[in-house]
Formats: structure tokens, sequence, C-alpha cells
């Protein structure tokens, strides 16, 4: 490959499964387009590091629309639609974590002089829909760009849920920042919380001992969960950084589609895993039927179209993060 050039390579398998492979001089993202376009790795060629958690006790593998998401959890970056829990709604029964993840999506490559890319999509199959997403590195960049757009092809309004699901790699000396907030614990039993909240963002209020920094991440031996809702965030981004290595990853996007981020994590508490997953979304709270109720998920028309541009950014030098601008500058 030419020096900082980007390209787009079909030709590679892993664990059976089709994988494109995008990469430029910096960066070395493996797509898996038969389960769900899942980003099953994100790697800062520099110190060969993956970003991104992956399961070592489930392989990646071929899945039916339907199945039990967690026992399938390989780790690797998802996309969430129409819903998180399984439900039934407007009529329409809804898969757990939604009807895209588990299904193959279509693809094409594209090359250019200063960058490559692949443009995915996939028909909905519970709900009459395409969702489609445009993933881009250009040469020499840290900055992987997204543009994802959503079709609504029915003839009824859709509600739904929307959400980014990138499970990462994380250690002790971890950082995890946002612009700010309200803190919700999703569920007691998932967090170390003294009550419902809401906190403003980062501290809450311990069922026992010190208060919570939710910056913080704790060793995998803690045994501990947490599960939060961040709401009524100042701007769009989130990130997480490794403060002894100083290299991080974060995530810009538009608030006004995404409107939360969810924080899911698990520090040994849950099967044994050790991973944050930073979860910008377009609801609240998890059930959708609530949030339709409430006004609190995305909606869209028949016949009408819903874009997003989203950036992730694999940065370097910095210990702590202030802020992301929309075109991936980190401060």
């Amino acid at each position: 490959m030419k020096e900082g050039r980007a390209r787009v390579d079909t030709s590679w398998k892993r664990y059976d499964l089709q994988v494109i492979l995008l990469q430029n001089d910096r960066l070395r993202l493996e797509i898996f387009p038969e389960l769900g376009a899942k980003i099953h790795r994100l790697i800062h060629l520099p110190t060969r590091t993956n970003l991104l958690w992956n399961n070592l006790r489930v392989e990646p593998r071929r899945i039916p629309i339907g199945a039990n998401y967690d026992d399938n959890f390989c780790g690797g970056w998802d996309e969430l639609f129409p819903n998180d829990a399984p439900c039934r709604f407007d009529g329409d029964d809804l898969p757990d974590h939604g009807e895209l993840w588990s299904q193959p999506w279509s693809f094409e490559t594209f090359q250019r002089d200063d960058s490559a890319g692949v443009h995915l999509w996939r028909l909905g199959a519970s709900t009459a829909t395409r969702m489609e997403k445009w993933i881009t590195l250009g040469a020499g960049e840290n900055v992987v760009h997204f543009r994802h757009k959503l079709t609504n092809l029915g003839s009824r309004e859709l509600k739904f849920l929307w959400k980014l699901h990138p499970a990462l790699a994380i250690g002790p000396d971890h950082r995890l920042d946002l612009p700010g907030g309200e803190v919700e614990p999703v569920h007691r039993d998932w967090s170390r919380a003294a009550g419902p909240g809401p906190y403003r963002w980062p501290m809450m209020p311990a069922k026992a001992g010190r208060p919570v920094d939710l910056r913080r991440i704790p060793p995998p031996s803690s045994g501990l969960k947490e599960f939060v809702y961040v709401r009524k965030l100042p701007e769009g981004w989130c990130a997480l950084t490794d403060t002894k290595r100083r290299l991080g990853f974060g995530l810009v996007f538009p608030r006004r589609i995404f409107s939360s981020v969810w924080l899911f994590m698990t520090f040994g508490g849950w099967r044994g895993h050790y991973t944050a997953i930073l979860e910008p979304c377009t609801a609240y709270p998890k059930d959708l039927e609530t949030a339709a109720t409430n006004g609190e998920c995305g909606r869209l028309g028949p016949g009408r179209t819903i874009e997003a541009d989203v950036r992730a950014v694999v940065y370097e030098g910095l210990r702590k993060v202030t802020r992301i601008t929309r075109s991936g500058i980190v401060r």
C-alpha cells in the first residue's frame, strides 16, 4: 500500500465470515457485513492496539434473527434498531436488541485518490425501513467518517429507538469523559447509585461508601457493573482515554438525533466481562412503549428520511478530553 493512502479490501475472511478491510497508515477497521455490518476490530496501527473489546468466549458467527443478544455478544461495534428490549410494539414483534445486528447487509466499496470506504444497507425485517451507512477513511487520517441514512418505507409514522453500540476495551487507567448532563441509573440492581437520580455528571451518591465518579474505571476484580442514561447533553460527544498510554477513542454525533448517551459498563460484574459500551441513542428509556408514550423516542413520517453524520476519532497525547469538535478535533 502506498504510504498514507487509504484502501478497501474484500478478499479477507475471518471466522468463516466475509471481512471488509478498511485501512490507512493510522487505522484499520475489520467489518463483518454478514453479521449486522459489525465493526469487529478498530486497530490503531502505530501501537497495534484494538480499541474495541472482543469476547474471547463467543466467536462471531451467523445468527438467525430473533436470537438472544447477550448469549451471542461477541463484542465489537453493533448498530441497534428499532428497539432494545424485545417487545410487541405498534402491532409488530420486535426481536432482542432490534433487527439489524444479526442480519446480513448488502454492500459496495469505493476507492478514491484521497479516501476509501464502503456503503452498506439493509431492509428491515420487522419494520418497513431501509437503513444505510457509508464508512469512509481518508489518507493519513485518525478519523473514521460515518454517514447514516434511515428511510421509512411504510405508510405510517415510525417510532423507534436507534443506538450506536461500540464495546470498548478498558483498563483501570482509563478515563471516561462526556460534556456534562444528567445521570439516571437504568435499574437499581445495575448501579452503585444510592437512588434513582437524576444526578449531575459525573458524580453519584453511592449506596455505600464514597460517591461514585463515573469517569473512573474500576479493575475487573471489583465485580461491579453500571448502567446509566446520560441526558440533557450540552454537546454531542463522548470519549474514553487510556491515561497511561495517552491513547483514546471518541465519538462525535448530532445531538438533535442522538439525544442521550447510555453507558453500559461491566467491571467483571456481568458474566465476567470487562468492557464499557458508549451508546449514543435516540430514545429514553429502553422500553420503547414507555419512550413513545412520553414522546422520548425517534419519529419519522411515511416516506421520510433522516440522516446523521458521526465521526469516530482515535487520538493520542491526552489524559482527558474536554471537547470534541464536529470535525473530529479532540481537546
